[in-house]
């Protein structure tokens, strides 16, 4: 790896910011440095300073790494509208948004677990089945029995479309 190293010390007023014509009967403050001498008399002198920059051999990103449809020139879209004039023409089936999966399978998981608390205190709650009649056992069973794996394959149903839905737009963007 090779690296450039130009430096400059700004020693005779060469460089943008001592170019001025010095015709002020002070210089610059942040050119002088003022010394007090033993004697109590001040003295000046200028400062000098040192600018170095470096650059390696990839710091520069060439033309190749800089997409097509990037270039000010360039007709081509970016990928996240390339599709737009497609889909604005054709229609696609409608898929179900993964939240969607996600919230019914939350519902149904509270309903299922808060089913299981219901029968285990026999006390109801919403008091549309009393603990004594005959429904009440089977209507909590079925809630419990098939709510859980209900909740289960939403949530299961959620991440498959969440992931179908990262490809499609990895898709857009160009990566896959």
């Amino acid at each position: 790896m090779a690296a450039s190293l130009p430096t400059s010390f700004c020693l005779s007023h060469g460089d943008e910011c001592c170019n001025r014509a010095h015709t002020k009967p002070s210089f610059p403050s942040h050119h002088l440095a003022v010394k007090r001498n033993l004697v109590g008399h001040y003295e000046s002198s200028t400062v000098r300073r040192l600018v170095m920059t470096a650059a390696t051999e990839g710091s520069r990103k060439s033309k190749e790494s800089q997409p097509s449809w990037a270039n000010p020139d360039s007709d081509e879209p970016p990928p996240w509208a390339r599709d737009e004039a497609r889909s604005s023409t054709t229609q696609d089936s409608f898929e179900i948004p993964f939240y969607v999966y996600l919230l019914a399978s939350a519902i149904t998981a509270i309903a299922a677990i808060g089913s299981v608390f219901e029968y285990s205190s026999k006390n109801p709650v919403f008091g549309v089945l009393d603990s004594d009649s005959i429904f009440y056992t089977p209507v909590l069973g079925f809630f419990a029995f098939t709510g859980i794996p209900t909740s289960v394959f939403l949530w299961f149903k959620s991440v498959q479309a969440a992931n179908k839905e990262a490809e499609e737009q990895d898709k857009r963007d160009g990566y896959r």
